[in-house]
């Protein structure tokens, strides 16, 4: 009794496994053996074999599913849309499954690529619509499909399998593929694709400056400071003077990246390094003397900033920056005066000291003011100066121009 029912058993398991391989092979001929494909039938069959377990880990299962999307993308080309496209991308994950399946030992411990070949010509011959397919979905807005297919291009020049098929991956199309994958995948705001997509495309060296200045981007939205830091080191060295130009400035935001971590001195080093070459360079050399300062050298900071002014004379951030360099200077000497406690003494102290420490601090504003009239800091600082002073005559005219 037992016998038979094992018997039994194992007649239902023959016939439901016969059932799925008879899917498979009907999506085949669905697809293939007829000059009207039914695609929805073949599509219906290829599902219930790939979700079935006598067939769902079988390298023919996928590789048919895979060959009826680029069997309806071929069909339908003469009229290419969302949904003709979308067969396309969606054949490569089922098709890259097969060739995994198909590297598994049979149970003899053979290893066939039959199917894998046939999938490495298919790919061939359809291996630019890709390409095509990222364009149309990047204009239908649709960015996660048009990072998949110009994805799908990439990954295939990194494939083993693919690798004596006729496909040039450092021509135009290819190198253009990786680097729209990785502009893409920045804007969607997937960064961890992103990254993968743009360490593909830096290697191309096709827009080498857009490459890392998106690289620099994703690493700012990450927060992720070393590697931001990295970033700019390695493209202000591989790309040069290009990376450096207004529009990618990857110099100075290198600088302010120090500067926003209170490292001075590596601030300090790659401004002077700079001026080595452009040593007439107003814009550094007045962040270099702010710098200086910050490092509380005071002398090398106004000798820095009198440079940047012998330079260009109409440098008004120049003039304004010793003006606050000797302004403050001023106030430390006003607040220590306080503390005297004599009256004649501090009235002394008051007349010799203060008075003159902040009129030594007006020229410059004056003629920061001049050269900038709009600047409201200027005023600022002039009018306290000249009540420090106590210039009435001053300070009337400037409390005129902050309209007082």
């Amino acid at each position: 009794m037992k016998k038979i029912f094992l018997i039994a058993a194992l007649a239902i398991v023959g016939t439901a496994a016969f059932a799925q391989k008879k899917n498979v092979k009907i999506a085949e001929i669905a697809t293939w053996d007829t000059e009207t494909p039914n695609f929805t039938e073949a599509r219906q069959c290829i599902q219930q074999a790939m979700t079935d377990p006598t067939t769902a880990n079988q390298a023919k299962t996928y590789q048919v599913a895979g060959l009826v999307e680029i069997a309806y993308f071929k069909f339908n080309s003469g009229s290419l849309n969302d949904d003709v496209y979308s067969a396309l991308k969606n054949a490569y994950p089922y098709l890259l499954k097969a060739v995994e399946l198909e590297k598994i030992p049979d149970e003899k411990g053979k290893v066939s690529n039959k199917l894998t070949k046939v999938i490495a010509k298919e790919l061939e011959t359809v291996q630019e619509y890709y390409y095509y397919g990222g364009g149309h979905f990047i204009n239908a807005g649709d960015q996660k499909s048009a990072y998949e297919m110009f994805s799908i291009m990439g990954d295939m020049c990194i494939q083993d399998f693919m690798a004596n098929s006729k496909i040039n991956c450092q021509d135009t199309m290819h190198m253009q593929a990786r680097y729209f994958a990785a502009m893409t995948a920045v804007q969607m705001g997937d960064y961890d694709s992103a990254i993968k997509s743009l360490d593909l495309a830096k290697a191309d060296n096709y827009n080498a400056c857009d490459i890392y200045n998106a690289y620099a981007y994703v690493f700012e939205q990450q927060k992720d400071t070393a590697n931001l830091i990295s970033v700019f080191k390695e493209g202000l060295k591989n790309i040069g003077a290009e990376i450096n130009g207004k529009e990618y400035a990857f110099l100075p935001r290198l600088i302010n990246v120090y500067i926003n971590q209170n490292n001075t001195d590596e601030a300090i080093a790659l401004i002077e390094e700079s001026l080595l070459e452009n040593p007439n360079d107003c814009e550094y050399l007045k962040l270099l003397g702010s710098l200086y300062y910050e490092q509380k050298d005071e002398a090398k900071a106004i000798e820095t900033l009198e440079k940047a002014i012998e330079i260009d004379p109409t440098y008004a951030e120049a003039y304004g920056e010793i003006g606050r360099i000797l302004y403050n200077n001023a106030i430390t000497i006003s607040n220590q005066v306080s503390e005297i406690q004599d009256n004649k003494a501090y009235s002394i102290a008051r007349e010799e000291q203060v008075k003159p420490a902040f009129l030594k601090a007006a020229p410059y504003f004056e003629e920061a003011l001049k050269l900038d009239p709009t600047e409201f800091s200027y005023m600022n600082s002039l009018r306290n100066i000249y009540y420090n002073a106590e210039d009435g005559v001053n300070l009337e005219r400037i409390e005129k121009m902050l309209g007082e």
